[in-house]
């Protein structure tokens, strides 16, 4: 590949980040969830996922009810995951839906706000810490 394809690549995968960065919006100011994500700010905006991709910012990070679910799989095995509860007031322009949370996306280690906590974007999990605890 040449020098130039190469850094036409890289130009757009840059172009893309920082694109998915601007487009994430911090909750409303004086809304319950800005109050409750205010004082952890530092920590959610330096999550990753446990393939060390960043979880992202405070604009896809919300807190959120979660429950564990055992489901049986295709192979009919039982597995038990995290599944979130998605709400157009923390996720404005999405549905009111439950989804399950991909194990690589679980944050490992202490959550200090002590609620679950959900990265969200374009309806895809980015990273969800699970509350305190578990």
């Amino acid at each position: 590949m040449s020098n130039r394809l190469a850094a036409g690549r890289y130009g757009l995968i840059a172009a893309a980040l920082l694109l998915r960065t601007a487009l994430a919006a911090p909750p409303t100011p004086g809304s319950d969830d800005a109050r409750f994500m205010a004082p952890y700010k530092a920590w959610i905006t330096t999550q990753h996922d446990q393939y060390q991709i960043p979880c992202c910012d405070i604009g896809d990070g919300r807190p959120v009810d979660a429950d564990m679910i055992t489901m049986i799989d295709a192979d009919h095995v039982r597995r038990t995951h995290w599944r979130a509860h998605v709400t157009p007031a923390h996720f404005p322009g999405q549905p009111d839906h439950w989804i399950i949370v991909p194990d690589e996306k679980i944050i490992v280690g202490a959550n200090p706000t002590g609620s679950p906590i959900l990265w969200l974007y374009h309806g895809l999990v980015q990273c969800f810490a699970p509350p305190a605890g578990t």
